[in-house]
């Protein structure tokens, strides 16, 4: 990468270390923290997070997908388990590469090797991946106890924890004690010290996104994102900016288009919703977001002024990935997960 980039994402390894010994720490030492590094590892690249993780004292990592699990494989010995299942025909890549499927339905239970280290997902209320709690009984019965059993909550990140509460009751009425149990997502962790168990599966709290909503963030920022300013112009009331004249400005400004758009994963919904920030100051984006370009409004910045070629703070000290996931109505999940496709990547160690 050149450094002509429009845009820039600094990883902050060691705020990702501090968070996984944070999390490490609330559940004790009887207690694994598996991390979860689906999706590229939340978007800041495997290559990137695992390694640091593991320096930082993690023994398992999670993925989704077998394809997600031969990059990791690669990076770590410790080991790697597969969300998604036990697809036809897989069995040698587990077998060959030491990897850990998890079984969600009775079918995979019974094409999986009796002698390959198994996790069993039951569904306790999400209506998506796992087994019916009434099938976990003749399972047990027929091809023994897994490696580890585990579920997963649908609403962990709400103060109200009955519905929580409920699953892990449901969880329990047909998961043998005997056997390892892994409940708690990052939410779940700071929910109730006694859904721990053998192992909390943590992602999102790792990069830096708030696992408790309704109070202070306690994790580091892992991600600071800039992107470049390209042109800034003199625009006059009643002008238009951008695709189909979404926005009139209101009285005369300056402007700034910055490179960055929907294909660097600045989504579309943050068009006349979003802000970008000069030295702590909030630009608000005017009109419609676009492949490669958005427009920012910079006619009320005070002090030093901003030139082409200087950055712009999409996610930093004044915005989290939470904010601007807020702007765009939607979660800091897809907000890490979309960003930074083209940008240059800098590594802090």
């Amino acid at each position: 990468m050149t450094n002509y980039a429009f845009s820039r994402l600094t990883i902050d390894t060691k705020a990702l270390q501090a968070n996984y010994r944070l999390l490490q720490n609330r559940v004790g030492t009887s207690c694994l923290v598996a991390g979860v590094v689906k999706a590229d590892g939340y978007g800041l690249g495997v290559d990137v997070v695992v390694p640091a993780l593991e320096e930082a004292g993690c023994k398992f990592f999670y993925v989704a997908q077998l394809e997600e699990a031969l990059v990791v494989r690669a990076l770590t010995d410790h080991p790697v388990a597969v969300l998604g299942g036990f697809p036809e025909g897989c069995e040698k890549h587990y077998r060959h590469l030491g990897l850990i499927p998890v079984l969600n339905t009775v079918a995979e239970i019974s094409r999986c090797p009796a002698d390959l280290p198994a996790i069993w997902h039951i569904d306790t209320g999400m209506n998506r991946l796992g087994l019916a709690p009434q099938e976990v009984l003749p399972l047990l019965q027929t091809h023994g106890a897994p490696a580890l059993m585990m579920t997963h909550f649908s609403s962990s990140d709400e103060v109200d924890i009955s519905p929580s509460q409920k699953q892990v009751s449901l969880f329990d009425s047909v998961a043998p004690s005997s056997v390892p149990h892994s409940i708690c997502n990052s939410s779940g962790i700071f929910r109730n010290d006694l859904w721990h168990r053998s192992q909390v599966r943590a992602g999102m709290a790792l990069y830096g996104l708030n696992p408790t909503p309704e109070m202070k963030n306690p994790m580091q920022d892992v991600v600071k994102l800039e992107a470049r300013i390209l042109q800034i112009r003199e625009a006059k009331s009643g002008e238009t900016v951008g695709y189909n004249r979404t926005h009139a400005l209101a009285a005369d400004t300056k402007l700034a288009t910055v490179g960055l758009g929907y294909a660097d994963g600045f989504l579309r919904s943050g068009s006349n919703s979003s802000c970008l920030y000069w030295n702590g100051q909030a630009c608000p984006v005017v009109g419609r977001v676009s492949m490669d370009l958005i427009v920012v409004d910079i006619g009320k910045i005070t002090g030093i002024q901003p030139q082409e070629g200087h950055w712009m703070d999409v996610i930093g000290a004044h915005q989290n990935a939470d904010q601007l996931a807020t702007s765009w109505h939607t979660i800091g999940y897809e907000v890490l997960t979309s960003l930074g496709s083209r940008a240059e990547r800098l590594i802090l160690f």
